[in-house]
């Protein structure tokens, strides 16, 4: 119970971060979950802190990395596969050797097995944080692209590398052959066990879809479990489950175009799903991060703190060692990781923009020192330092476990500060695009326009009513995108009118109580209907209330000027001709008074309110009430205005009226429209 609460404080931790990060924008999102994490350490809230090194591993590393697998780019992924493998391996190898030697140099009483564990833990990299970081700021060519690609793999080199280490720190004994052979074995059976669950769930998946079955949780359950399951199998044949997640990622990042013949409601479902897993772990991570530090430090200033400005020096010694070696693998290595402009793709490129690109490569010393700054360290080196032990082999506590935890801790912050403050100095700031031919609103209005235009064309005699109720949403549509600019006056406005609409509605009611022109069935039925309308279900839970209250005091009031009260004996149609007849009364008193309150300014709300309460009327017939095959009719034209705006859209797209951004947020829109109404249907 006490982790499950644990969970859940830091949970809200990193909810409220995002709330917080709403205001303070510039600020990146990992120093606000860092400071409200050291916020919730002095506040006197419970917080459980002991985790199992598996379960951390499992639960939070496992799913990380598989993300990352899955949305890293498998095109540019091959381009700079050379550049990534000497990072990610290379790089991970050396620097666990070379900086784990400097550290037991510097640091002679720390085992030198524990050397090697800390230089592991500061051998994973965060890309997602240098995105953030360099967001509006043009980096090297491929850089980002290798960025990624070492952050994904060397996460799984760094944890293999820490696995060993700790093995021997807890063990006592190292082999370097049993070293070398337990990391081929854990590598490669990763890969072998991550490539074989990989294939197979993703062929299952297709092979189920293309078969009819389209269960959208079945399928979303899969993905999710994917990480997990993977992993715990790798481990059952000693394999390195992490290896197993990343590859079963990867493989899940190239068979995407298989996997995107699903549905649409599929892909976003998935899509949805893990954006919320990693946003909520990744957040995690650094909340804990900033609880850490300040329980971290008092434990060191109450056990040892002479020990305090020893283990200042000693993490920023370590962190001076990484950037210089990374530094020099770079720039050592520069014709491998900086690719220039193939004849082919720069052929493409002067034919689509009908000019010479002449390419211009950075100096080797700016590149190096750019791509050491971006070295910046994360959710990844976090977490495998949590997995550190408490306990050796001989019974015996850990005693350097806090002062890891600082070390690694401190080179986090520094990573983070030196790239937010140092890249954008270092980068220059990306081109903001032109904008070319309409916005996304303008482009929208036309398109609907002019879809309305086609609905009014092809509506005939028989179907008008089906093609007017569409076209009255399309009119709605209009209606809210024309009300963007002004969006919070207007919105007060609409709800000035509609409180005045339901109080006229409320009047015309009681008057016809009062003539007694109305029994409480109508009543009853006219308020069921009401309920069911777009008008009464855009307005605020309080509206609403204020009301039902009303309708019952009307009620109250109808009981006592009739004696019986026994249900309607009329037809349905007989039934909803008495309610036709409230509506159109209550329509007239509306309109006649909104009237009054009409001006240049508020004519766009006042229409909606009146067009409302008109809606509720005309759609209140027998045949469309109760007749199935109506609704699936209004389904098809719905549908077939949708191919319309699409077809529109790619005529502004072929006549360069709308930028491809603009375009994409289109289609985003085009595509959720259709599949809430497919899923309508299912």
């Amino acid at each position: 119970m006490q982790i499950f609460e644990t969970l859940l404080i830091f949970i809200v931790v990193v909810i409220l971060s995002s709330f917080v990060h709403i205001f303070l924008s510039k600020v990146p999102l990992a120093f606000i979950q860092i400071i409200l994490g050291m916020l919730l350490y002095i506040t006197p809230v419970p917080v459980d802190f002991n985790f199992d090194s598996e379960l951390f591993m499992v639960a939070l590393i496992a799913p990380l990395l598989f993300v990352e697998g899955v949305q890293v780019s498998r095109v540019h992924l091959r381009r700079y596969i050379k550049p990534v493998l000497m990072m990610a391996l290379g790089l991970v190898v050396t620097t666990v050797i070379v900086v784990g030697l400097f550290v037991h140099w510097i640091w002679p009483e720390l085992p030198m097995a524990a050397a090697f564990a800390l230089a592991a833990i500061l051998c994973p990299t965060d890309a997602v944080a240098v995105q953030a970081i360099t967001k509006g700021k043009v980096l090297p060519k491929g850089s980002m692209t290798i960025l990624e690609g070492e952050s994904l793999l060397n996460d799984a080199a760094g944890i293999i590398s820490f696995k060993i280490a700790v093995a021997a720190l807890i063990t006592g004994t190292f082999s370097v052959a049993n070293a070398i052979e337990q990391f081929l074995i854990s590598s490669i059976g990763g890969f072998i066990v991550g490539l074989i669950i990989g294939v197979v769930l993703v062929r299952a998946r297709v092979s189920l879809t293309r078969r009819g079955i389209e269960n959208v949780n079945m399928f979303t359950f899969i993905q999710l479990l994917t990480p997990f399951v993977t992993y715990l199998i790798a481990e059952m044949f000693h394999a390195s489950g992490i290896i197993a997640a990343v590859v079963a990622g990867l493989v899940h990042g190239f068979e995407r175009d298989r996997i995107s013949q699903a549905r649409t409601r599929l892909q976003m479902s998935y899509n949805h799903t893990w954006n919320i897993i990693g946003y909520a772990l990744n957040g995690f991570v650094f909340a804990i991060l900033g609880y850490l530090i300040p329980e971290v430090v008092g434990r060191i200033i109450e056990n040892e703190p002479h020990n305090l400005l020893f283990l200042i020096i000693v993490t920023v010694l370590i962190a001076l060692a990484i950037y210089v070696f990374r530094f020099l693998w770079v720039f050592v290595l520069y014709p491998y990781f900086y690719l220039p402009v193939s004849p082919f793709q720069k052929m493409m490129s002067d034919n689509e923009n009908n000019q010479t690109n002449t390419e211009t490569p950075p100096k080797r010393g700016v590149y190096a020192f750019i791509m050491s700054l971006c070295g910046v360290h994360g959710t990844i080196s976090l977490a495998i330092a949590l997995t550190l032990p408490y306990m050796l082999a001989n019974h015996h506590s850990f005693a350097f476990r806090d002062d890891l935890l600082f070390v690694a801790s401190g080179m986090v912050i520094i990573s983070l500060v030196i790239a937010q403050f140092l890249l954008p100095l270092f980068t220059t700031s990306a081109p903001k695009p032109k904008d070319t031919g309409m916005n996304y609103k303008h482009a929208r209005i036309f398109i609907l326009e002019k879809v309305i235009e086609s609905l009014n064309k092809n509506s005939t005699l028989e179907s008008s009513f089906h093609y007017g109720t569409v076209i009255k949403e399309y009119h709605e549509k209009l209606a809210f995108l024309r009300t963007v600019e002004n969006e919070d006056e207007n919105i007060k406005e609409l709800q000035r009118l509609q409180k005045i609409a339901f109080e006229v509605e409320n009047d015309t009611l009681n008057n016809l109580v009062v003539n007694g022109d109305i029994t409480t069935s109508v009543l009853d039925n006219y308020m069921r209907y009401a309920e069911r309308t777009q008008i009464y279900k855009q307005a605020s839970l309080m509206q609403r209330l204020i009301v039902e209250v009303k309708v019952y005091i009307l009620k109250i009031r109808i009981k006592k000027r009739m004696k019986t009260n026994a249900a309607s004996s009329l037809s349905i149609a007989d039934n909803l001709l008495e309610i036709s007849n409230v509506m159109r009364t209550v329509h007239y008193r509306v309109v006649s008074r909104l009237s009054k309150e009409t001006t240049e300014d508020n004519k766009l709300e006042v229409g909606m309110i009146c067009d409302g309460y008109l809606a509720r009327r005309d759609n209140l017939t027998p045949s469309n009430f109760f007749n199935p095959k109506n609704e699936n009719s209004i389904t098809k034209i719905r549908l077939d205005a949708l191919k319309e705006q699409r077809r529109i859209l790619n005529q502004l797209i072929e006549e360069e009226d709308v930028s491809d951004t603009t375009a994409l947020k289109i289609r985003e829109s085009i595509n959720y429209d259709e599949m809430v109404i497919v899923d309508s249907l299912t």
